[in-house]
């Protein structure tokens, strides 16, 4: 009955706040600043009925009682317990009934369970605001950005929690996440090409390594060669699906979806590459395809990943054109000289040729060798000159830029190194920030859904694994 009388309270003012700001904004001359008043009673007003509302239908959910069986055992209440519950309307104290076993062992709150709020102090819709603004922001951002939409926002404290619940979830679960992503998210595979590619991105992680650059010098330099920040490479990759345009030389293909992943620093990416590989298992089985495509830059150990997975075989493998031309620019400034005229007019030409002419390739490792013999042997524009050749003669077979434009295939890493800095460096890389490796991955597997716009079923199998209610039953 007080649960009625206190909403029907709040209603009651909320309408009165309407009544008496509707008489004086219409008698007003100059309603601007009255109106803003207006809009923060009302405000006021509403979050009482919010709040009003919320403890009637959560009341609802209770059990009366006074005896319960779950999984063979018997529970008696023990005692009514309060609880401060974080709504989108405020704080709201929530009554609850405790019962205990028999035979000793965890007490049980029913009304938790019902509610989906076990170990919770927000409510999941809250908690899912929460998670979302703390993928994209610090916790003093969201925070900050709750103040000013909510009665009563969650401190940074809470925020932080609720980022390692949903994160560390999402990491202990991975297998079961995929699968439900599969079944409610898969990647669209209406387009012609599918495409895989991946990448490296150094983080500062709170981990004591070797100091870099120069020593820093008395007086004001410290002792010790070791640093408390150690900068290693995280990766991310994306498996995404593009259709090819009908005019490839003046078309870009258009993608159609994408799916992307990111990994702490590990090993050999061997996560983050397993995932890849499973995706595009699943997309191969799906999808009808008219081409494959593995993308990425010139690193060794990339390319040799890709000659180590079956599910590669059959992909067109290319190596992205804008770290093909920064080798030309190299080549250029070794064989000419830096900044000269007879450099740039080389790198220009034997860039143009690279993407507009086929069989270019050859071209240009032959004009490199043959520059070359004017070097004196031995000197170091001689050995930098030998490298880059090395680099386009070990690459070749993946450098046919012009063919690849023909067939309407994208030549370019950039998808995947853009998704390296909005993942992994606008979030992980702000000034000051280091890292754990568990606390920088549960980030990164909130961010990887909402890059990929996968966030409201990424959500919806969260809730569904952290809100199931017990079974139980009345002894009577």
């Amino acid at each position: 009955m007080e649960d009625t009388q206190d909403l029907s309270l709040a209603v009651t003012n909320l309408q009165r706040v309407v009544q008496r700001w509707e008489q004086q904004l219409a008698s007003d001359a100059e309603p601007t600043a009255a109106f803003r008043q207006a809009m923060a009673e009302f405000g006021s007003a509403l979050h009482g009925v919010g709040q009003a509302g919320f403890a009637r239908f959560t009341r609802a959910c209770e059990i009366d009682d006074e005896v319960l069986v779950r999984s063979g055992l018997l529970y008696r209440f023990k005692q009514d317990v309060d609880k401060e519950w974080l709504t989108p309307w405020g704080k709201v104290v929530v009554p609850r009934r405790l019962y205990q076993p028999d035979r000793g062992g965890p007490s049980c709150v029913p009304l938790d369970e019902r509610c989906g709020m076990v170990g919770r102090f927000m409510v999941p819709e809250l908690e899912r605001i929460t998670a979302f603004l703390g993928a994209r922001l610090v916790p003093s951002e969201v925070e900050q950005s709750l103040r000013e939409v909510l009665p009563e926002a969650p401190s940074c404290t809470a925020i932080q929690h609720v980022l390692r619940r949903v994160g560390q979830c999402a990491e202990d679960h991975a297998d079961q996440l995929e699968l439900a992503l599969q079944a409610t998210a898969p990647l669209n595979v209406d387009g012609d090409t599918l495409v895989v590619s991946w990448d490296g991105v150094t983080v500062p992680l709170r981990e004591a390594a070797c100091k870099r650059g120069r020593p820093a010098e008395r007086p004001t330099g410290s002792e010790g060669d070791t640093s408390p920040t150690a900068w290693k490479e995280a990766s991310v990759g994306m498996v995404a699906t593009y259709q090819t345009p009908l005019e490839p030389q003046t078309e870009d293909p258009v993608r159609v979806d994408v799916r992307y992943s990111a990994r702490m620093p590990e090993a050999k990416m061997v996560t983050l590459i397993d995932g890849l590989v499973a995706q595009a298992v699943e997309a191969k089985q799906r999808g009808s395809f008219q081409h494959l495509v593995v993308l990425a830059d010139g690193k060794r150990e990339i390319w040799r990943v890709v000659d180590e997975q079956p599910v590669f075989d059959g992909f067109t493998r290319i190596l992205d054109f804008y770290h093909a031309t920064e080798h030309v620019s190299k080549a250029a400034e070794q064989l000419f000289g830096k900044s000269s005229a007879p450099a740039d007019h080389w790198y220009r030409t034997w860039r143009h040729k690279l993407r507009h002419e086929a069989g270019a390739i050859d071209g240009l490792i032959r004009s490199i060798a043959y520059h070359r013999r004017k070097l004196r042997l031995g000197s170091d524009h001689h050995k930098a000159a030998t490298r880059e050749l090395g680099y386009f003669r070990n690459n070749r077979d993946k450098m046919d830029y012009a063919g690849y434009r023909a067939l309407g295939l994208i030549i370019s890493s950039g998808p995947v190194e853009a998704a390296a800095k909005t993942l992994v460096g606008h979030r992980l890389k702000r000034s000051g920030m280091r890292w754990s490796r568990d606390g920088g991955q549960q980030i990164l597997n909130l961010r990887v859904h909402v890059q990929s716009g996968r966030w409201d079923p990424m959500w919806t199998w969260y809730q569904d694994r952290t809100t199931m209610p017990h079974a139980h039953r009345s002894a009577a």
